[in-house]
């Protein structure tokens, strides 16, 4: 084959193949998990499609209405001819006149729409992105859990020795020990059961995001957010497409009374005859006559849309503005919640795990006592991370009900 056709197969495989999904890291932060919504979602990828979608509509919007060019021979029949000659030619060009600002009127629809779409895709950012940062969290307590659970049996089969070894030495009885071996099993299924959460966890993250078979860690610390009021900030991106997609209702609404003006064309041709010949130039207007369809319906479905579209920005308002009280709420109480646990219990655990260990070892506590002690440090630790992840999707809600998750 020609070295040079070559070349060019290569170049346009090279430069019209489909661009590959970029392949998301193994370990993401809170930061990775929103700059991947941004970037790297299929799902915004698909939702971006639309823009290109509403400029293509707006070059169809922008285009002038094509001419009709007609030909046409007649021979005389039989009988007084039509005209003098053996045979007449006709040509004419047709052209649509919008005199009434139609093209405009759809130029200017077709701008909004475009407005409405990048907004909309925006907003769909902003919802994916608070979807995907309460998924991270979701993930990261669930891997805390996880550790917290493996320490605990850790620290079960530590002192399932403990009690072994007092037992052969006759200082502890045949039922510590099995009440020991009992308690390490409920253990070790709460533990096979936050591996599962764990597992279903990841799963969710890489289905919000759209990357098949992606098993994610999260890294970072499962600690509060910090939430401040930014007086810059721009307001709720569903608000501004609400608002975009009215303004885009009204522009149609403009669009249909100027399509109900009847249709004007001018006509310019040329007639002329053979043996003998002779020519005559045309010049007319030809108007639609509105008697059967008046296009009153298409005005009316346009009004009823924009007052549809008048109504969503309200719901949307309303529902934006109660989104954020209701999380602002939810932050505040989480947080006096999250404050007063830390006063009042965790200071306390560790003086209770040596209070315990030390009373069963002089023989002054039961096995019963220890293992209430040791279950009820680690059932507080696991109460510490559910309020502390409550309390960060909470925050990161709040964040997106005011729209600093994702710029406009």
């Amino acid at each position: 084959m020609n070295p040079r056709i070559i070349l060019i197969i290569l170049s346009y495989l090279l430069f019209n193949s489909p661009v590959q999904a970029q392949t998301p890291p193994d370990q993401v932060s809170l930061a990775t998990v929103l700059s991947l919504t941004r970037e790297s979602s299929p799902r915004l990828a698909l939702e971006r499609q639309k823009i290109a979608i509403a400029e293509a509509e707006r070059r169809t919007a922008g285009a002038f209405p094509n001419p009709t060019l007609s030909y046409g021979r007649q021979r005389p029949g039989s009988g007084n001819p039509l005209f003098d000659g053996k045979r007449q030619q006709d040509v004419a060009v047709e052209l649509p006149l919008l005199i009434a600002g139609q093209r405009g009127a759809r130029v200017e629809a077709a701008d909004r729409r475009i407005d409405a779409t990048r907004a909309r895709a925006s907003a769909s950012a902003n919802e994916l992105a608070a979807e995907a940062g309460a998924a991270h969290i979701a993930l990261l307590a669930a891997q805390e859990k996880k550790t917290l659970l493996n320490t605990s049996l850790l620290e079960l089969s530590r002192m399932r020795d403990i009690v072994a070894g007092r037992q052969v030495s006759g200082m502890a009885s045949q039922y510590d020990l099995l009440r020991v071996d009992v308690e390490l099993e409920a253990w070790r299924t709460r533990t096979a059961e936050a591996d599962a959460e764990f597992v279903d966890r990841q799963g969710q993250l890489a289905a919000l995001l759209g990357f098949p078979g992606w098993r994610p860690l999260a890294v970072g610390e499962l600690k509060p957010l910090d939430v401040r009021i930014n007086k810059n900030a721009a307001e709720n991106p569903s608000l501004t497409a609400a608002r975009r997609e009215e303004s885009a209702a009204q522009a149609l609404t403009d669009v249909a009374r100027r399509e109900r003006f009847p249709a004007l064309s001018l006509n310019a041709g040329r007639t002329w005859t053979s043996e003998p010949y002779g020519s005559a130039n045309v010049l007319g207007l030809a108007v639609e006559v509105p008697i059967l369809d008046t296009r009153a319906g298409a005005v009316d479905k346009a009004r009823a849309e924009a007052h549809s579209a008048a109504l969503r920005v309200q719901l949307t308002e309303a529902g934006v503005r109660a989104d954020q009280n209701r999380y602002q709420a939810l932050v505040e109480r989480r947080s006096a919640a999250l404050e007063q646990f830390r006063e009042r219990m965790v200071g306390r655990l560790p003086a209770l795990k040596q209070m315990a260990e030390d009373a069963y070892r002089l023989g002054r506590g039961s096995i019963i006592e220890l293992l209430d002690a040791t279950r009820t440090r680690y059932e507080t630790q696991l109460g510490q991370l559910e309020l502390i992840a409550g309390l960060m999707e909470a925050q990161l809600r709040l964040q997106a009900s005011r729209g600093e998750l994702v710029a406009p």
